[in-house]
C-alpha cells in the first residue's frame, strides 16, 4: 500500500491539496477541541488544525505514515499521535468532533469493518459531539490502461507520475497503481511504485450504516460547500450527531 511503502509519495501527490481545509477548520472552530482525526497519515489536515490552534489527537494504523507525521509536526504544541486501528480504536476519552477526512472510510472494506469502526466513532463522541467525514464518487477515468497524472511542481524537474486504475463493482473497490518516473542525474531512470485499494459508498447504505450506529441526525452533501448530494456529485461530505 502507498501508506506503508511510500509516503514521501503520498505527500508529494497531495501536497497542493488544501479543499477539505477550511470546512474541518470551520467544524473545529464552532464545536472546540480536542479534535480526533481518524487516518490522519501524514498530518497534513492535522498540521492544519494545529496551526489553527487547535489540540488534536491523530490517530493511523500506518506506523510509516504517522512517523512521517511526527517528523513533520513534532515542534507542534497540541497534538498527540496514535498509532491503532480505527477498528478497535478505545482511548477512554470523548471528544466534540471526530474527523475521518479525505476517504479514510473507504479503507473499511468489509460491512463489518464499516460497523466497527462507527461504532469507534460514537464511543468517542461526547454528548452532542460532531463525525465529520468525506469520500469520493465513482467518477473514474479509462480503466486498465496507464494514464499520465499532471506533473506538480513537487516532484522536481525529470519526475513523471503514471496511474493505472481498475474497478470492480461488485465489491465497491477501486484499485490504483502509481508509478512515480524520475530521471537521475546520470541518465538512468528510477521507477518507485505504490497501490492503492479504496471501498465506495452509495448514499443510502452510508445513511442506514450511521443510523445502525446510533447517529439519529445525518446531514450528506456534495462538496465542502454543502451543495445538495447528487449522481454527479464527486464526493459525499457528511455530518452526523448521535
Amino acid at each position: 500500500m502507498i501508506y506503508d511503502d511510500d509516503p514521501a509519495l503520498y505527500d508529494l501527490q497531495y501536497a497542493a491539496y488544501r479543499d477539505d481545509i477550511p470546512f474541518y477548520l470551520r467544524l473545529a472552530d464552532e464545536l472546540g477541541g480536542p479534535v480526533l482525526e481518524l487516518g490522519a497519515g501524514t498530518g497534513r489536515v492535522t498540521e492544519a488544525l494545529a496551526r489553527a490552534g487547535h489540540q488534536v489527537v491523530a490517530v493511523d494504523v500506518s506506523a510509516a505514515m504517522l512517523g512521517r507525521a511526527e517528523e513533520r509536526l513534532g515542534d507542534l504544541d497540541g497534538l498527540e499521535f496514535v498509532l491503532a486501528d480505527m477498528r478497535s480504536l478505545d482511548l477512554g476519552r470523548e471528544f466534540p468532533l471526530v474527523l475521518a477526512p479525505f476517504n479514510t472510510l473507504m479503507h473499511a472494506y468489509l460491512v463489518a469493518d464499516q460497523d466497527r469502526v462507527l461504532a469507534a466513532v460514537r464511543g468517542h463522541l461526547a454528548a452532542g459531539g460532531t463525525f465529520a467525514f468525506d469520500v469520493f464518487q465513482p467518477h473514474l477515468g479509462p480503466l486498465g490502461v496507464m494514464r499520465r497524472e499532471p506533473t506538480w511542481a513537487e516532484l522536481g524537474a525529470g519526475a513523471e507520475l503514471f496511474l493505472v486504475q481498475h474497478h470492480d463493482p461488485e465489491a465497491q473497490l477501486v484499485e490504483s497503481l502509481y508509478y512515480l518516473d524520475e530521471r537521475r542525474p546520470d541518465g538512468t531512470l528510477r521507477r518507485r511504485q505504490a497501490r492503492l485499494v479504496q471501498r465506495y459508498f452509495n448514499r443510502y447504505e452510508l445513511e442506514r450504516a450511521l443510523a445502525q450506529a446510533g447517529f439519529g441526525t445525518v446531514r450528506l452533501f456534495g462538496g465542502f460547500d454543502k451543495s445538495r448530494l447528487l449522481a454527479s456529485s464527486p464526493m459525499i461530505v457528511a455530518l452526523a450527531r448521535p
